[in-house]
């Protein structure tokens, strides 16, 4: 059942991301290449590969390992946007990295999990497992941008019934593998929890490079590098460890209070 359930919020999240996004966004960003070109590699290498580098440091056993590791090589996560409307970033910018980073986490996914370890089959099953994870991205967002360019006033409602949905079996997850895990804990560890946090902080501190641009396009870089797409990496997970769903899930929970305590002050009047 949690499979199932993993792969409805997969889809339920990039429906809401589709019903939310338009070309005009893509046509945007791309004429601000510098801020593409940085976003895309601190996504899919930097914020990964640190996330490595930390856990080894750490000394994180296999199972926290792969479940942070997985988190952090999940681009695209679906409450950036929200985040970003929180941190007064620009949203435009904000829901076009989604649309960017979403598919590119079904290369970055396998990539970093294979490094040690098997939690994607080198077979038949593999393939189906990446290829259904691609599927479940792709078809929903390109249907919701679809709707959204013919009948916005429809698109509208499906993104709020999409977003609560997804809203609601992402917290069901959670609540799931807390209640079915919470013996397991332990075996996480406090380490994983450091490395969690030094990685959200700095893809929070990206917010403070100049040369991506004025504030708002810096906050919603900021934002959408560290939300992860929990929905594709609990997919991937849906046949490991309960310690690595419940470190993925650490990785996930903390960028919320994280924002909280970095929001910018509002604008004096």
């Amino acid at each position: 059942m949690s499979t199932v359930a993993v792969a409805l919020l997969l889809v339920a999240s990039m429906l809401a991301v589709g019903t939310a996004l338009t070309v005009a966004d893509f046509r945007a960003l791309g004429r601000s290449r510098s801020v593409l070109l940085v976003s895309v590699a601190v996504n899919v290498v930097l914020v990964p590969a640190l996330t490595v580098m930390l856990g080894r440091l750490a000394g994180l056993g296999q199972d926290a390992m792969l479940g942070v590791v997985l988190a952090a090589a999940a681009p695209g996560g679906g409450t950036g946007a929200l985040l970003t409307l929180y941190a007064r970033g620009d949203l435009a910018v904000s829901a076009a990295l989604k649309g960017i980073h979403a598919p590119l986490g079904l290369v970055s996914v396998p990539v970093w999990a294979a490094a040690g370890h098997d939690v994607i089959p080198a077979d038949a099953g593999g393939l189906a497992l990446v290829a259904g994870g691609l599927l479940g991205q792709l078809v929903p967002l390109g249907a919701g941008m679809l709707l959204l360019r013919r009948r916005p006033g429809a698109a509208r409602r499906v993104h709020g019934i999409a977003r609560r949905c997804a809203d609601l079996l992402l917290v069901g997850l959670v609540a799931y593998f807390v209640v079915t895990g919470a013996g397991r804990l332990p075996e996480a560890g406090w380490a994983a929890v450091g490395v969690i946090a030094v990685v959200v902080a700095g893809c929070l501190a990206s917010s403070q490079v100049p040369w991506l641009g004025p504030g708002p396009t810096r906050r919603a870089v900021a934002m959408t590098t560290a939300v992860r797409n929990l929905s594709l990496a609990l997919f991937v997970a849906s046949t490991a460890s309960t310690v690595v769903v419940l470190a993925l899930l650490a990785y996930g929970l903390s960028v919320p209070v994280a924002v909280l305590l970095a929001r910018p002050a509002p604008p004096s009047a």
